[in-house]
């Protein structure tokens, strides 16, 4: 009985190594629950042609958005756990569940977090004819007529970002939430909304060519993309420290092994010098990360902006 058991291990241990050399057999779908154009539609854009290069299979990327990116993000919880379809989101899933309490998932246990890619930071950008020059200028203006602040979603770390920035400005703002970082950069176009929270990516070409106008970084330094515009902290909002990462998750369930090939595959990929060099001017800082220390990480924030949630009465 011994020997059987015994026997039975090992082909189960060489099981999974073989499932992961095959991996994929087939078109990997990564769903971004966002609209095209933003950040991290942009961003997984640039990831994919080096991830079919490596796995000599399609990769088809489906925007999802809705809900805070919860919309996609059920859709990732529901689908068959062998590795063909992906999530590519942001701190979202961190934070919506903060305020969405009657998600279809638990995020602790519907999925297999895979790598954390990296971080961009969030500049406060407004319309280039807004009239506001600077964000004490906007701060002051607000509080003669309110104005109205866009998000990529209800629960997003972008919607999160703008009631911090509230918060400790005192500006009065309305906020208004969009689905994804595409349309609320068109919402600051348009002049339909006053200030934006957004990635260097999601304003794009706008910020160039000055139909949009960076007021401030939010965060304690200055960023080597914008470099002549001001940190919040230099203006004296120390806490306003908000970045934005990007992670890539399975289904529960998904084979270990398959979890580690596509961690180890993306790792690669984040060191491939001609992509460090598309992505750098748009404000990323790449990471290098294991499954373990992912996962390890959502826990810790699902906790932490809960606990924000609830001390700011922050809800749906």
């Amino acid at each position: 009985m011994k020997s059987i058991l015994t026997a039975a291990a090992v082909a189960l241990g060489l099981a999974q190594p073989l499932a992961a050399q095959d991996f994929p057999t087939g078109p990997v779908t990564i769903i971004v629950p966002y609209s095209p154009s933003g950040n991290t539609d942009v961003f997984t854009r640039h990831l994919a042609p080096y991830l079919e290069e490596k796995w000599g299979q399609p990769i088809v990327i489906d925007n999802r958005p809705g809900g805070g990116s919860m919309v996609g993000t059920a859709i990732v919880a529901q689908a068959e756990p062998d590795g063909h379809t992906l999530l590519v989101t942001t701190s979202a899933f961190v934070t919506a569940p903060a305020i969405q309490t009657s998600l279809p998932f638990d995020s602790r246990e519907a999925f297999a977090p895979v790598a954390n890619v990296g971080h961009v930071s969030y500049v406060l950008v407004t319309n280039g004819d807004s009239g506001f020059d600077t964000l004490e200028d906007f701060i002051a203006q607000s509080k003669d007529a309110p104005k109205f602040a866009a998000t990529a979603g209800l629960g997003t770390t972008t919607h999160f970002a703008i009631e911090k920035f509230i918060a400790d400005s005192g500006a009065d703002v309305d906020v208004v939430h969009f689905k994804g970082g595409g349309p609320a950069v068109v919402s600051i176009l348009s002049k339909e909304t006053d200030i934006y929270g957004s990635s260097i990516s999601s304003a794009g070409e706008n910020l160039k060519t000055g139909k949009v106008k960076a007021l401030a970084v939010l965060g304690n330094e200055r960023i080597d993309a914008l470099p002549d515009v001001p940190s919040t902290a230099e203006l004296g909002f120390p806490d306003l420290e908000i970045k934005q990462w990007v992670g890539m998750f399975a289904p529960a369930g998904t084979d270990p092994a398959i979890v580690a090939k596509i961690n180890a595959d993306v790792n690669e990929a984040l060191q491939n010098p001609e992509f460090v060099s598309t992505v750098t001017p748009l404000d990323w800082t790449l990471f290098q990360s294991t499954p373990e220390g992912f996962a390890q990480q959502v826990d810790e924030e699902l906790t932490k902006w809960k606990a924000l949630a609830v001390s700011q009465g922050i809800s749906k």
